[in-house]
């Protein structure tokens, strides 16, 4: 088992709505998986290395998680999207170990 670090990006950039999660998801150490299915149901996350410059101020949670669980975001060519999923099923939640929140009080 190796650990991955993440950045999961909170409440679509809003720190009131961010505020309000955060306790949650630090207390029960999880994510929710929304509705944003683009690459398969699940939350995505960012790797650290690849966070874009224009998102570094949003409200995130920055955590560790097994990397056996995660898929990573490929193109059909193989090249890196810079980001990741923990698969789940929507409503559901997947669990984490929070690191820190960053940009959200």
């Amino acid at each position: 088992m190796a650990l991955v670090r993440g950045i999961h990006l909170l409440a679509d950039g809003s720190k009131s709505r961010a505020r309000e999660i955060a306790p949650d998801i630090n207390q029960y150490q999880r994510l929710l998986v929304g509705v944003t299915t683009t690459f398969g149901a699940g939350v995505y996350a960012w790797y650290p290395s690849c966070l874009p410059d224009h998102l570094k101020s949003w409200p995130q949670v920055y955590f560790e998680i097994d990397d056996a669980i995660i898929e990573e975001v490929i193109l059909r060519d193989g090249q890196s999207l810079g980001f990741f999923r923990i698969p789940g099923n929507i409503g559901n939640y997947v669990t984490i170990s929070v690191i820190e929140f960053r940009n959200v009080w």
